[in-house]
């Protein structure tokens, strides 16, 4: 029972680092997308008003800019993104809970399997609740670089976890 019990911390961490890694990149995207639009609309307007050369030119790269800005809050990553940063800050409550119980069980008490079922099973029920609170039937979508990232941190932590 203790494996399964450690099984589930190990993915719940994993869960965590992942939601991390995926607000951090679309945190940075959306970034990139203000800085190349405000930059894009600098530099048209400056170069309308100077050069007078293709103004046409000048001002659909100004219009192109302005509607990715104006658009940029709408993407369907943005809410995933505000449920994510709730996300990571209630799972990592509950995952200092987790740990906690681990190294109860791990180095303190004797507990019988039937109890770290049972510790399971509620743990289990508030990480279901807070999935169902932020992110009610949508999901993540899984992508590479968040998926390699998570993991190299997830095992980056274990490993020194354990050498503790």
């Amino acid at each position: 029972m203790r494996e399964q019990y450690w099984n589930f911390y190990y993915k719940t961490k994993y869960q965590f680092f992942y939601y991390k890694r995926f607000y951090i990149l679309f945190t940075r995207v959306n970034h990139l997308i203000s800085i190349f639009c405000g930059l894009t609309s600098l530099s048209c307007v400056a170069a309308w008003g100077i050069w007078n050369v293709y103004p046409v030119l000048w001002s659909v790269l100004i219009c192109l800019a302005q509607i990715i800005q104006a658009l940029t809050p709408k993407m369907p990553y943005n809410d995933l993104l505000v449920s994510t940063k709730f996300m990571i800050c209630s799972l990592d409550t509950l995952l200092l809970d987790i740990d906690i119980k681990w190294l109860d069980i791990n180095y303190v008490h004797d507990y019988s399997d039937e109890e770290i079922l049972q510790f399971i099973e509620n743990y289990q029920k508030q990480h279901t609740a807070l999935i169902n609170q932020f992110f009610s039937g949508t999901y993540l979508p899984e992508l590479k670089i968040c998926v390699r990232k998570a993991t190299e941190e997830c095992n980056t932590y274990f490993q020194k976890y354990l050498s503790n």
